[in-house]
């Protein structure tokens, strides 16, 4: 009951004409219509591709869709911790290299940023609900080296509920992200192998421009302005098409 009270307490100091509450932290956004967390990632039904067969390619859905999951879901990932259950889902040698260079103070080489975490002490997830919006398809293509290789291409929006620690002050935060694996077989009849491809591109929306240790700093109706801010036209973040060539550009409502 007292954390009830305190909360409650928490809510009235928030600014009445700000309106994102925790019970509906989506109401009024256009990811009010998107899915609910890892069950909104749907891939298409499986149909042979190339050389690859229909269980192939389910098997190629099912890997991108809990790489997915890991990366932008995971719990212990977005609250800044160590993204086990995304590494573990990388081959071996992208794993070591993923984890070799975590949080590394050269952000050429830090990886922190191919998931969505949290900088401690920043947000707090409102509800059990991250709203997810995307899709995914499968090509058959060459190799570098000439031998057959299934590529899965995925375009996706999570849209998160964060709340200021120690206020009830509650925002949205988006992560985009658009890019590929490739699966592979490395002899006739042996094992699927897969390989991230990295992000044509990602970003994300709702976030302070800096500094970029890979983790993310939501930017609250309340604070007062610091650092890099953002600049360009007003984008929508819910839009088609490439985001804007700022490094740091301006978006409306989440």
């Amino acid at each position: 009951m007292a954390g009830e009270s305190l909360q409650k307490a928490l809510d009235k100091a928030v600014p009445p004409e700000y309106t994102i509450t925790a019970e509906a932290p989506f109401a009024g956004s256009k990811a009010e219509t998107f899915g609910d967390g890892a069950a909104a990632i749907v891939p298409p039904e499986a149909v042979k591709a190339g050389a690859f067969s229909r269980k192939d390619v389910a098997v190629a859905y099912r890997t991108a869709k809990k790489m997915l999951v890991a990366a932008y879901l995971d719990r212990v990932t977005l609250q800044g911790g160590k993204p086990q259950a995304f590494a573990r889902l990388l081959g071996p040698e992208q794993r070591k290299d993923f984890l070799k260079n975590l949080d590394h103070k050269d952000q050429n080489k830090n990886s922190r940023g191919e998931v969505a975490s949290f900088a401690k002490g920043q947000a707090e997830l409102v509800g059990d609900v991250i709203k997810v919006q995307g899709k995914m398809s499968a090509k058959p293509r060459k190799g570098d080296d000439g031998g057959a290789e299934l590529r899965v291409t995925y375009e996706y929006r999570f849209v998160y509920a964060v709340r200021k620690p120690g206020t009830g002050m509650i925002t949205r935060v988006m992560a985009y992200d658009k890019g590929a694996y490739d699966f592979w077989r490395d002899a006739p009849g042996g094992p699927l192998q897969h390989w991230w491809m990295g992000s044509d591109e990602r970003w994300q929306a709702g976030v302070e421009c800096e500094p970029d240790d890979g983790f993310i700093r939501p930017t609250y109706p309340d604070a007062a302005p610091t650092g890099v801010q953002p600049s360009g036209p007003v984008q929508d973040a819910y839009g088609e098409g490439e985001s804007s060539d700022e490094d740091c550009g301006s978006v409306g409502d989440i």
